[in-house]
């Protein structure tokens, strides 16, 4: 199900909202495998999401390693209290964002400075905490 990138600002906000749901319909499945999936750790799948929505085939190893590992990488730089530190813990669905996010520049879909609009865009739609 590949779906065209978003251009503008609110159209990237409504997409990551829909990428958010898309995530979370996993719950059921953490609680089956003893892993509850919350809030606070769905950052792990948006790498996913954005390979689902931008049909990418998600079994392809060496591309799936390549997109997960960007985007988590981003997240710890991004997360490192004696460094950058956007408070992530405590602002989950912008973690998840910001996974997402860093995804599509992985991917080579966004550039440096779409992603730093991105992200300021949902961060301002989204202030305070999730």
């Amino acid at each position: 199900m590949k779906q065209p990138i978003p251009t503008a600002p609110n159209e990237w906000i409504d997409e990551i909202n829909l990428a958010i749901a898309d995530a979370q319909e996993t719950e059921p499945l953490g609680l089956l495998t003893g892993h509850p999936i919350t809030n606070a750790n769905l950052f792990h799948l948006a790498p996913m999401v954005c390979m689902k929505f931008r049909g990418y085939d998600t079994r392809d190893e060496e591309l799936r390693t390549k997109v997960v590992e960007g985007a988590l990488a981003n997240y710890v730089a991004n997360a490192d209290p004696d460094g950058n530190d956007c408070h992530l813990e405590a602002r989950p669905l912008m973690a998840f964002a910001l996974c997402y996010v860093a995804a599509h520049y992985v991917l080579d879909l966004v550039d440096e400075t779409e992603a730093q609009s991105v992200l300021e865009a949902y961060e301002k739609h989204f202030p305070i905490g999730d």
